[in-house]
């Protein structure tokens, strides 16, 4: 779904002084929780009600028939978001999208509610449970959004096998995309509306793309080996670019926390999304190739002096991975790239070829251009390894794993 505003649970917001956070207003708090709520309804009046069972297993609840669903029902001195009634029990329900876990807020439900009843506070941050346990009240149960995308989509598994739940499979499905939109779920993979955004840029879109590079980051820093992501633990999303070029991508680094002391601070591992690939680079950056005190200039010396080295570097590198030379432009404090020469790392098997890249290096330094140079790995749109969050994680932390030595290599004195 590539415009959200074919979702139905997606609605046009005037403007906002911040355009990068118009998805986390407010409204779209309370909009989140009327769509998942209004969903439980519905499939519970058109007899699937094994949504609200898995839902009420996530919480260890008990099935009870259901009275009513409510909406930002009054309490004493608080106002949950929703309200579930059953026979003998109500659920409350205090829902956060970008909105930080409010701990008084909470106590202050727990004060208005029966001794029966439970408070289900769902957020998208898993670190807002332990918080929660904090409070030592049985009632609190916790849920995350993602955890109810999951559940989502178990579910839809069972209605589509059942001719009585078209519609009730079409509406959870516009909960997933639309949990999805506002990047409420975990990582799902990319698709197709992930490349279309370079063919026909839709200004909706772009935050989507941006958190779901970050939310991919995120547990590929985690699972790095301790090796790798002691060093490597800090992710930086990248703006953007709306603008219409060949080599216009999505990034996210992940890189070394800042420290100006290391020459090497900006050289780091990248994940790309192009209208063509996904792309995982080691990335060369700052500095020209006459300048020692930079990693460019590290690089360049290196490779004119020895030779065997980086040769001996590369040769347990995936045979298709590339290396790219970029001329970078600068502009106040904007940057872009604009490739300059590609070839397979395979390719490069002699004292000659390394002394050609060099030769590369030095004419992609102009007076107003820097070199920039990635190693990279490419996997082509429509690969199903795309859709498959576990296969794509794996590859990607096995290339990250390939292409560390290059950046050792840099640094090695």
């Amino acid at each position: 779904m590539r415009d959200p505003h074919q979702n139905i649970f997606f609605y046009y917001r005037g403007p906002s002084k911040k355009q990068k956070d118009s998805l986390y207003d407010p409204q779209v708090e309370d909009n989140t929780t009327k769509s998942f709520i209004n969903i439980l309804e519905f499939c519970h009046q058109a007899g699937f009600d094994n949504l609200l069972s898995s839902i009420l297993n996530q919480i260890d609840a008990p099935k009870k028939p259901v009275v009513s669903f409510l909406l930002q029902k009054g309490l004493n001195a608080s106002r949950p978001d929703a309200v579930i009634e059953f026979s003998d029990r109500r659920i409350h329900v205090e829902s956060k999208v970008k909105a930080s876990l409010d701990i008084d807020q909470v106590k202050r439900h727990l004060d208005s509610i029966n001794s029966q009843d439970l408070l289900v506070v769902i957020t998208n941050r898993s670190e807002d449970k332990r918080e929660l346990e904090t409070i030592g009240d049985g009632r609190i149960k916790y849920l995350c959004w993602s955890t109810i995308h999951k559940i989502c989509r178990n579910a839809i598994n069972i209605t589509q096998a059942d001719r009585r739940f078209v519609a009730v499979t079409q509406l959870i499905k516009h909960l997933i995309d639309y949990l999805e939109v506002i990047v409420m779920t975990e990582f799902s993979g990319f698709n197709d509306a992930d490349f279309d955004y370079w063919i026909d840029p839709n200004p909706y879109y772009r935050p989507i793309l941006k958190k779901k590079l970050e939310a991919l980051a995120t547990i590929i820093r985690e699972r790095l080996p301790k090796s790798i992501g002691s060093e490597y633990s800090f992710i930086k999303p990248g703006k953007i670019s709306h603008k219409l070029s060949d080599d216009r991508r999505a990034w996210v680094a992940i890189k070394k926390p800042k420290n100006n002391k290391d020459i090497f601070n900006q050289c780091n591992f990248t994940i790309e999304v192009s209208k063509n690939s996904l792309e995982i680079n080691a990335v060369i950056r700052n500095g020209r190739t006459c300048d020692k005190g930079k990693p460019l200039g590290v690089f360049y010396t290196k490779l004119t002096h020895d030779t065997g080295a980086f040769l001996d570097t590369i040769r347990n590198i995936k045979k298709d991975a590339r290396i790219i030379i970029s001329r970078r432009y600068r502009k106040a404090r904007s940057e872009w790239w604009r490739q300059y020469f590609d070839m397979k790392l395979c390719e490069i098997s002699n004292e000659k070829d390394v002394l050609y890249l060099c030769e590369i290096l030095k004419k992609a330094d102009t007076n107003s251009t820097f070199p920039g140079v990635r190693i990279r790995y490419s996997i082509d749109r429509g690969s199903k390894i795309l859709s498959d969050p576990k296969k794509l994680e794996d590859e990607i932390i096995s290339t990250i794993y390939e292409f560390k030595p290059i950046l050792d290599y840099l640094e090695r004195k």
